[in-house]
């Protein structure tokens, strides 16, 4: 009888399920637990012990080989061209971010006020870093 071993331990679900999706595909048969109970709480996470990836102990190799294959990464220099330009200073310091000048609409703001509650909706945009320019 083969004996169910831990392969892997993964602190966060999607990874977790990628791993999986992967090992299956190449006809290694394996499971996850503490799934659903992280996914429902992550705050669980360290008090399980992360997720599991249990597999039979004689597939390790195979897990092994598996995901050691190298994957084809994007070169660096082509993420940086898609970075956004601040059309003010020209800056790549830019991210999308909330807003931080105009974020609630007379709208929201008036529901807000008489649901005493916080704005449910904001606006996003992309920020300059360097200049504080919105666009």
């Amino acid at each position: 009888m083969d004996k169910i071993v831990v392969f892997k331990t993964f602190y966060n679900p999607m990874e977790a399920d990628i791993v999986r999706a992967r090992l299956e595909d190449s006809g290694v048969h394996c499971f996850l637990t503490d799934t659903n109970m992280i996914t429902v709480n992550p705050l669980y996470t360290q008090a399980l012990g992360g997720i599991k990836l249990h597999m039979f102990e004689k597939d390790v190799p195979l897990a092994n080989s598996i995901l050691e294959e190298e994957i084809e990464e994007i070169p660096l220099e082509e993420i940086e061209e898609a970075e956004f330009i601040c059309p003010k200073c020209g800056s790549t310091n830019v991210g999308f971010v909330q807003a931080t000048k105009k974020r609630f609409n007379i709208f929201t703001m008036l529901v807000s006020f008489i649901l005493i509650i916080y704005p449910f909706h904001v606006k996003k945009v992309h920020h300059c870093f360097n200049c504080e320019h919105e666009f």
